[in-house]
């Protein structure tokens, strides 16, 4: 999968990430970096020890991520848990998580897909 295909996948337009990140190259390198950031697997064991402060400076941080790489997909639920957790609602946290985790896959998946 090209690097376009991957963007089409995500959601996102891939012309607006090149221009705010300028080359493929920094692009990628910054992509294939994601699969080994903490922040997703802290978010998931916070949210199952309840342990909402942990959680919401994980997705606060994943967020960034997300959208700085321009992972449209993902960013919606990420940007909806962080939003509650920012106000302290939590009984929507398991529901938003279950959304995250299956994008968070998804992304997943089309990274070990990039042919570049």
């Amino acid at each position: 999968m090209t690097l376009r295909e991957f963007y089409e996948k995500t959601g996102a337009d891939y012309d607006e990430v090149i221009r705010r990140m300028l080359s493929e190259k920094l692009i990628l390198k910054y992509i294939k970096k994601f699969p080994e950031d903490c922040h997703f697997e802290q978010l998931r064991k916070s949210i199952q020890e309840e342990d909402y402060k942990t959680a919401y400076r994980a997705v606060h941080t994943l967020k960034g991520l997300c959208l700085s790489l321009g992972f449209e997909s993902l960013s919606k639920p990420v940007i909806k848990l962080t939003e509650e957790l920012r106000v302290g609602i939590t009984e929507n946290a398991g529901t938003y998580f279950s959304a995250i985790a299956q994008g968070y896959e998804d992304v997943i998946g089309w990274i070990s897909s990039l042919s570049c």
